[in-house]
């Protein structure tokens, strides 16, 4: 297994953690304990698991807040494997979700589905950004994504480039970063969807592998 790998199997561990009730730092420890009990001894940064309204922080704290019904649960990790970091976020609902949560979650796996596809040699990394950008502020969410669309990622975590609009820098068969669109609105909603990628001759494969559609967890 690589560190993509393990990002995916540590969603799995978080995923089946989620009840009504259990903490957003209960869910955390039992993440980074499972994977502890596998070998994994270092997580790529402070690991996030983000209930309701605090998902609308894009780096917020897990703390104690529980889960509730009808919750939208946000989790960004990785793990340092051989070397070399992961990084990938989910968002998975607790219970079924309002048509609201739905459309914002639809919002961003659009934007994220469609940088992802306009990955190639020669598009340039303020393109990309724009592209996400474009389509959530499409829907007239734009003032709701409020960090850049992606870093490069390797021996550490955030590395070159940085996709952001303004960025000249042309992509190249073998850069690896990461696409991560989010919309966050205070008191509300956050939603964030995120994939590690490296560059191929026509397009881009991702490190990670876990579901994008969303998840609704019983």
């Amino acid at each position: 297994m690589d560190a993509g790998n393990w990002a995916d199997v540590a969603l799995e561990i978080g995923f089946k953690a989620i009840k009504e009730g259990v903490k957003e730092q209960e869910i955390l420890a039992e993440i980074e304990y499972q994977l502890k009990r596998q070998g994994i001894s270092q997580m790529s940064f402070d690991t996030l698991v983000l209930t309701g309204k605090n998902a609308a922080s894009p780096h917020g704290n897990p703390g104690s807040t529980a889960v509730a019904k009808h919750d939208l649960v946000l989790f960004d990790l990785g793990v340092v494997y051989n070397g070399y970091c992961s990084d990938v976020t989910r968002t998975v609902a607790y219970k079924q979700p309002t048509d609201f949560q739905n459309d914002i979650y639809s919002i961003v796996l659009e934007a994220q589905l469609k940088a992802m596809d306009a990955v190639k040699p020669g598009i340039t990394a303020g393109e990309l950004d724009e592209i996400a950008r474009g389509v959530i502020s499409g829907y007239g969410y734009g003032e709701y994504f409020n960090h850049r669309l992606g870093h490069g990622i390797g021996t550490t975590v955030h590395e070159f480039p940085s996709l952001v609009t303004g960025n000249d820098l042309v992509i190249e068969e073998g850069m690896c970063f990461s696409i991560e669109p989010g919309i966050y609105i205070p008191g509300k909603v956050g939603v964030r969807i995120e994939d590690c990628l490296h560059v191929t001759k026509t397009g881009c494969e991702a490190f990670t592998k876990t579901p994008k559609e969303l998840t609704i967890i019983d």
